[in-house]
């Protein structure tokens, strides 16, 4: 209630009213005693108070600030007496009794009753307006730590006093891998920030158990403090446990705790073997590296397949159709698969435009802005009534090779389609000529057109070829021959000497004109083919199924017509690369496999032209690498590197890193954390589950908001900890946070502070000036004493009213005695 004093500003006039009762008694008596004393309260100087004299002082005692604030508390009283109400906040609001201004906080105020670990400012100012406050005083650092943070604006105006930030040592976050194997040596990293230089105690432990201490001298700012642990060795290797790796921050000047203390998680689980399929080089490297290797064919590749990483050094046509998939779906639901360069890697090895390619992170088609020579192909195709047969027909998966191998082919190119059965249908479906845009589309048409007839009878073809071929004049010259069938030349009808096939084809040879061959089934002329390709310096290949035709035909054509094998002495340069620390010129490579750079590949050493010599990826959910060299004949200096096994090392252990079913990500936001959780399992979203995640004692109910994504909220009251997620009572995914206690991160408060008061129409003051403070319009008072002598003035009308209009009581005694 407010005192006497506050309402008056002569307040000792108001003792002339206990003079009222001596007036003499009489006829109108209580009028004029009423009169005398509504003037008595007019030269009072009756006054209401201002508003601006209900001032609400509110002072910061979280831990950011300590007792910074009391001094400026006690000031703050003494300067507005009366009118002033003292609060002391943080995460809550408490009024202070005026015999408890300006004591310690932790003597005064409870530290329950304000939660000193958080700061709401918000809350302090609602407190304050609710109890009728009219202008406040902010005593703080302007560190708020809810989610909202500082307010921008209050409805009365605030005055604030910037405190300075208790100095702070934290312990920023503490890092380790995801995951190791049992045994495993592990580096966690302690970051570090101090705001004055220290000495440093950091006290590592591993499950509860304390290690040696780190003990440091270190200036101001921020520091990287490493220490090792190792994970037990007698892990169950069928299942996952978790190792919980912990550390404590310890400085030699007093300064708040509540952020000296990080702790993560590190999932400990043994890994499979890595399946090596015809790199023996390769294998010894690892071995060499401690990882589990396992050495087989391409047999291995049968379902179930899931090893921990693959590498690979074979040919396209070593693996069938289905285990050309089954390679490619291992690594989109989440494996990891390296291969490795040699006489059938990459585009040697047939694998343009297999399903497992599409993975990689290189490429076979080599398609440079570089000059490259003129080709002149010839593909000579049987179209014999057996190549009919099937569904679709044999035919018809020749001409789709066909028709690949044009849309392969640069514009400067030559290629010719020579159509064969009988000798007198043999024809150009179409002749040697460019392969513009306008000349692919009336190959295409032309192609397509083909239609099966008669025997098979190859000698007139070839010789047609051969002769074109020669009077190209291109730098490279090819013919490609496809048949099904045994070849009748030099029989029956076709009777004459039998040709030699590969004398033939050696003779076309000399004369830098290549042959190779396609046999189609077990029917085909197997002796013939092959010598065709034996003696013309090309390839042989087999296709028993003829869904590998169209593959065949452009990986032939590619083979052919570009130079794929680099086997000049290279030096390599390193990339920078979080897989390899080396950045420069590398130890020469003799030759490697040319391919190009995929749009998701990145590379970690190239050769000539940029051409990548070791690449990595992502592809679906899983990883792949490439390294073009050959480690068992071509790798040079290079593959003796002392430094080498280190990196391929780290490739395949990278490689063997298998996405969670569940993966949790979270991400401080002041006061809270933001969690999500995608749930995939073997490339499929895992929805409808009642997820829930649990971080520094609090838990929240996941939502869904997509296809296998699931999302939440957590509050941070502290300083780092471990994410748990649970699907009911099984632990599905953890996650080590490192979030700065947002009370004791740091900041510019002072500018927040500023701005609060600038759009509030509050000033900033100094803790200098708080002892001479008024708040602006304090000295001026509402003034009511017009009211009273207004109200004595009208008493005084009012007596001479009834003085003139009243009867007196004496002329109405007589009148009643007459």
């Amino acid at each position: 209630m407010d005192d006497v004093g506050s309402w008056f500003a002569l307040p000792w006039v108001l003792a002339a009213l206990l003079a009222l009762p001596l007036l003499p008694r009489g006829r109108g008596w209580p009028w004029r005693a009423a009169v005398l004393a509504a003037l008595v309260v007019a030269l009072a100087q009756p006054q209401r108070p201002a508003i601006e004299d209900r001032v609400a002082v509110l002072v910061d005692v979280s831990d950011s600030v300590g007792d910074a604030g009391i001094g400026a508390e006690a000031t703050l009283a003494r300067a507005l007496g009366a009118d002033a109400t003292v609060y002391r906040f943080a995460g809550d609001v408490a009024r202070v009794d005026a015999g408890s201004v300006g004591a310690a906080a932790g003597t005064t105020t409870p530290a329950a009753a304000v939660d000193p670990g958080r700061t709401d400012v918000a809350r302090a100012l609602a407190v304050a307006l609710a109890d009728g406050a009219r202008r406040v005083v902010l005593v703080s650092d302007g560190i708020d730590s809810t989610s909202a943070g500082m307010p921008s604006s209050a409805a009365v105006p605030v005055d604030v006093v910037v405190l300075p930030t208790t100095a702070n040592a934290r312990l920023e976050a503490l890092t380790a891998p995801d995951r190791v194997t049992p045994g495993a040596s592990i580096e966690a990293v302690a970051l570090v920030d101090l705001d004055r230089g220290a000495r440093v105690v950091l006290r590592p432990e591993l499950n509860g158990v304390a290690l040696d201490p780190v003990e440091l001298d270190l200036e101001a700012g921020r520091h990287a403090i490493p220490f090792r642990v190792a994970a037990p060795t007698d892990a169950d290797p069928r299942a996952e446990s978790a190792l919980r790796i912990g550390a404590t921050l310890e400085v030699d000047f007093a300064q708040p705790t509540g952020d000296d203390a990080q702790t993560t998680e590190v999932a400990v689980a043994a890994r499979g073997a890595v399946l090596v399929i015809g790199d023996p080089a390769a294998a010894a490297l690892l071995r060499a590296q401690g990882l589990d290797v396992e050495e087989a064919t391409p047999d291995r590749v049968a379902a179930p397949f899931d090893p921990a990483a693959v590498v690979l050094r074979a040919g396209a046509g070593d693996f069938t159709p289905g285990q050309l998939e089954l390679l490619a779906r291992y690594v989109d639901q989440g494996g990891g698969l390296l291969m490795t360069g040699g006489p059938q890697g990459f585009g040697l090895g047939g694998w343009y435009r297999t399903p497992l390619e599409s993975t990689l992170p290189v490429r076979s088609d080599v398609r440079t802005e570089v000059t490259v020579p003129q080709v002149a192909m010839v593909m000579v195709l049987d179209v014999s009534q057996s190549m009919a047969a099937g569904q679709p027909s044999r035919l018809e998966l020749a001409k789709r090779g066909v028709i690949d191998v044009v849309d392969l082919a640069f514009e400067t190119d030559l290629l010719g389609l020579i159509v064969f059965s009988d000798p007198s249908s043999t024809r150009w479906a179409f002749e040697l000529r460019p392969a513009t845009e306008s000349g692919k589309r009336a190959m295409r048409d032309a192609t397509l057109a083909v239609q099966p007839q008669g025997g098979t009878v190859l000698g007139p073809a070839y010789e047609q070829a051969l002769g074109a071929l020669a009077a190209s004049g291109a730098a490279i010259q090819h013919v490609i021959v496809l048949s099904d069938g045994k070849l009748y030349d030099g029989q029956g009808a076709f009777a004459g000497s039998a040709p030699d096939w590969e004398a033939t084809a050696a003779g076309a040879r000399l004369g830098r004109i290549t042959t190779s061959a396609i046999a189609i089934g077990a029917d085909a002329d197997r002796v013939a083919l092959e010598g065709l390709a034996r003696g013309g310096g090309g390839r042989f290949y087999e296709a028993f199924d003829t869904a590998t035709l169209p593959r065949l035909f452009t990986n032939e054509a590619l083979t052919a017509s570009r130079d794929l094998l680099r086997d000049e002495r290279v030096a390599p340069e390193g990339r920078r690369h979080p897989l390899s620390p080396f950045e420069g010129p590398a130890p020469t490579v003799d030759a490697y496999v040319a391919t190009t750079l995929a749009p998701t590949g990145e590379p970690l050493f190239v050769a000539l032209d940029d051409e990548p010599l070791l690449a990595v990826g992502r592809a679906g959910l899983g990883r792949s690498a490439a390294l073009t060299t050959d480690l068992n004949a071509w790798a040079g200096d290079f593959g003796r590197w002392s430094e080498l096994p280190a990196v391929l090392g780290g490739v395949v252990r990278w490689l063997q890193a298998r996405p969670e079913p569940y993966s949790a990500t979270a991400r401080p936001r002041g006061g809270v954390l933001d969690v999500v959780v995608d749930a995939v399992v073997a490339g499929a979203y895992v929805n409808d589950r009642p997820l829930v995640a649990r971080f520094q004692g609090s838990e929240t109910e996941l939502r869904q908001v997509a296809p296998g994504r699931y999302v939440g909220e957590l509050p941070v009251r502290g300083s780092g900890g471990t994410l748990v997620v649970s699907d009911g009572a099984e632990v599905v995914a953890r996650h080590s946070v490192a979030t700065p206690d947002p009370e004791l991160a740091g900041g510019d408060g002072g500018a927040a502070l500023a701005a609060l008061a600038e759009r509030s129409g509050g000033d900033v003051l100094t803790v200098a000036e708080l002892s001479e403070y008024r708040p602006a319009g304090s000295a001026t008072a509402a003034p009511l004493w017009g009211w009273a002598a207004a109200l004595a003035f009208a008493l005084l009308l009012a007596e001479l009213a009834w003085r003139r209009f009243a009867p007196d009581p004496i002329d109405v005694s007589r009148s009643d005695a007459r």
